[in-house]
């Protein structure tokens, strides 16, 4: 007799399954739930309720369709605007935690930004991507 995880990997062979745009979707889903414990208002409830039981079915039907050249090209444009935000978020992070050690300076020329030792007085950088030299005061 199968084990109930072999019987599930079999139910999937050919679905599409889990991928980031899913991700999200259920953390939004999650957060959608933790808002609903502070609605007050019975309408209000049901709505955000039911646009949560939208969510969910639209998580489902996402995990369970066989079109998955649909699924993947719905992922990829989630991808194409999640990407950049993410990464900004995690730069502005770790600019953060290294705000004491480190200063961050745009190059003039191409404009990428340089990360720059928080030391006091004026220092000459050089970009590693297009090689131009300029001072920058700390």
């Amino acid at each position: 007799m199968m084990n109930l995880f072999q019987r599930f990997a079999i139910f999937m062979q050919g679905r599409y399954g889990y991928d980031t745009l899913n991700k999200f979707l259920s953390g939004l889903v999650f957060a959608i739930y933790i808002i609903n414990f502070f609605v007050f208002n019975r309408l209000a409830h049901f709505i955000i309720f039911l646009i949560n039981m939208l969510f969910i079915a639209l998580i489902i039907f996402r995990m369970l369709s066989r079109n998955i050249t649909m699924r993947s090209a719905e992922n990829r444009k989630f991808l194409k605007i999640y990407e950049p935000v993410k990464n900004w978020i995690k730069f502005t992070i770790r600019r953060f935690k290294e705000r004491k050690d480190y200063r961050y300076r745009k190059c003039p020329s191409c404009k990428a930004t340089l990360r720059v030792k928080n030391k006091k007085g004026v220092h000459t950088v050089r970009c590693p991507k297009c090689r131009f030299e300029f001072k920058t005061k700390i």
